[in-house]
């Protein structure tokens, strides 16, 4: 059964390639561009897994589906992947999976089946990273001695078709990487609406997603803006802790980073430069 809790906005990649009418030809187009495969909608079941998104802070910007017996997760990166990114995935896969096994069952003798999960970082960003990467659980661990436990999480570099030809092979991709080049270049601060409008028309103008954004101009505008404004408040909250120095006033932006983005105490006391022990002492 799958859950969405309605404070989280999604991502437009996450829904082109999810909550879309079409998501699930554009994330099969997708995957098998990913991965080699050659799937057919006709020949598939898919099933769209959505979870609370607590994990991914305040906008969901990770598609999940079960294609014929396998968990597929696809997260999205604009910017510098996260090296944390196995444990995240461990995370949210074991969610996923808690919600597929109920708690009744978890303790029968019989084997409970799951279905196997792989994992990708669809990286479309500017920074000069390999064309293609592991990134492991293993990777986090005091010491590598062999355990048995393990995640691995594919990166692909997908920010240039000439170096990995997925954007070839996936036409939805390309466009949909076309389509954020055009919001980034028109990005203005102080008009910030009016430049998406501008760059939704451009793309539509175009040939790019025309269908998808035609259809969803005003969703589209609204994901825009709140991701941006999202952005925004972050770099001006970091920006303010780092140049005052002052101990509270990053603690102070710590904990609105809680409140208000859905941040863990950790991750909001570590990008504030702040103590966790204040921080969480301001929140009990």
């Amino acid at each position: 059964m799958a859950f969405r809790n309605r404070r989280y906005k999604d991502s437009v990649f996450t829904d082109l390639f999810g909550s879309d009418r079409d998501g699930k030809k554009n994330f099969l187009e997708l995957y098998n561009a990913l991965s080699g495969s050659n799937y057919r909608l006709e020949d598939v079941q898919l099933e769209r897994k959505v979870i609370e998104q607590s994990l991914y802070k305040t906008f969901n910007n990770d598609v999940s589906w079960e294609i014929n017996g396998k968990l597929i997760v696809l997260v999205e990166h604009q910017s510098t992947v996260n090296g944390n990114m196995p444990f995240r995935c461990l995370e949210y896969v074991t969610r996923i999976y808690e919600e597929i096994v109920p708690i009744n069952k978890r303790y029968a003798e019989k084997v409970q089946k799951i279905p196997n999960p792989d994992f990708y970082v669809v990286y479309i960003g500017k920074e000069k990273i390999p064309v293609e990467e592991e990134l492991r659980l293993s990777d986090a661990f005091y010491e590598k001695d062999g355990s048995n436990l393990e995640l691995v999480v594919k990166v692909k570099n997908c920010s240039d078709s000439k170096m990995l030809p997925i954007k070839s092979n996936c036409v939805i991709l390309k466009q949909y990487c076309q389509f954020i080049e055009i919001v980034e270049r028109m990005y203005n601060k102080r008009f910030p609406k009016r430049s998406f409008k501008k760059a939704i028309e451009t793309a539509i103008s175009q040939g790019i997603l025309a269908d998808y954004l035609d259809r969803k101009s005003r969703e589209v505008m609204n994901m825009l803006t709140a991701k941006y404004d999202y952005k925004m408040d972050i770099a001006v909250k970091k920006e303010e802790a780092f140049q005052d120095g002052q101990e509270h006033k990053a603690i102070e932006a710590a904990v609105l980073l809680v409140h208000k983005y859905n941040f863990s105490p950790e991750q909001a006391a570590k990008d504030m430069n702040a103590p966790l022990e204040k921080v969480l002492e301001q929140l009990n």
